[in-house]
């Protein structure tokens, strides 16, 4: 199982996931991109720099259908590759406005195979008007919780994310730099409000609160603000308060591919 973030602020959003069968004669591959908010170009870079690509990519998981998360511009793509557009069924009317091709697009409203041996778990979160989905994967080689773009935490969330052994939840924004930032107060009431982002601090609570059976492998803290956040402050809170934690943790920055997980690594 490999894991990378090719992308992950508001100026586009994107992650991998493969899973590579032990025996190949058992079954192929299948390479999974969570979001899509960089273009194809882009995308196509990223992950040929991490050793990924893109033809490989066998489905797309959309967490909701913000800019940032779904570019207009994969509609090419997913039909020459035969990539599965995957999105929550109250979400199709947004992936038709994105061009996604509806011949490609498989909707969901509860739990669904990839294959016949990796199973996801789709989890409602609280995002703006039509909400986000936050995932739980389950492969052969370990399990993936995914979340990004949550208001806020619910105890449901925590549940289901227990065990993984890779987390990757987003840690948007440091509470003290969004007061005090130039934003009109509309903005921050949005993101503040509980329907929004998560702080640094709401992030770190929640990863602390999942770990207490058993720490994920590997923590994976996506979506940081440009104007309102720097990975100098996360690492300051969370050897603060988590120093047991922090050496599993991976910042992903804004402009970059980073590899999380490769196999057990």
């Amino acid at each position: 199982m490999r894991f990378a973030v090719l992308g992950s602020s508001s100026a586009g959003n994107a992650s991998v996931l493969r899973i590579e069968p032990c025996d190949p004669s058992q079954g192929v591959a299948r390479q999974i991109l969570l979001d899509a908010g960089l273009s194809p170009k882009a995308t196509r870079g990223r992950l040929s720099a991490l050793g990924f690509d893109i033809a490989d990519t066998t489905d797309i998981l959309f967490t909701h259908f913000d800019m940032d998360h779904a570019r207009a511009s994969w509609a090419t793509p997913v039909m020459c590759f035969g990539m599965t557009v995957r999105c929550a069924r109250r979400h199709l009317p947004l992936a038709k406005a994105r061009g996604l091709p509806t011949q490609f697009t498989q909707a969901f409203e509860a739990p669904f195979m990839l294959g016949g041996d990796v199973r996801v778990t789709p989890i409602d979160l609280p995002h703006d008007e039509s909400g986000a989905i936050a995932y739980r994967i389950e492969t052969p080689a370990g399990s993936v919780g995914f979340a990004t773009d949550l208001g806020r935490v619910e105890p449901s969330l925590i549940e289901a994310f227990e065990g993984v052994d890779l987390l990757a939840i987003e840690s948007n924004y440091d509470r003290h730099m969004q007061l005090s930032s130039s934003r009109p107060r509309f903005l921050k009431d949005r993101i503040m409000g509980g329907h929004g982002h998560l702080s640094n601090e709401q992030t770190l609570e929640f990863v602390r609160a999942v770990a207490q059976r058993r720490a994920p492998e590997r923590i994976a803290l996506l979506h940081l603000s440009r104007e309102c956040n720097h990975p100098s402050l996360i690492q300051a809170l969370w050897q603060k308060h988590a120093p047991e934690l922090w050496s599993r943790v991976v910042i992903a920055l804004p402009d970059e591919g980073v590899l999380v997980l490769h196999g057990n690594s």
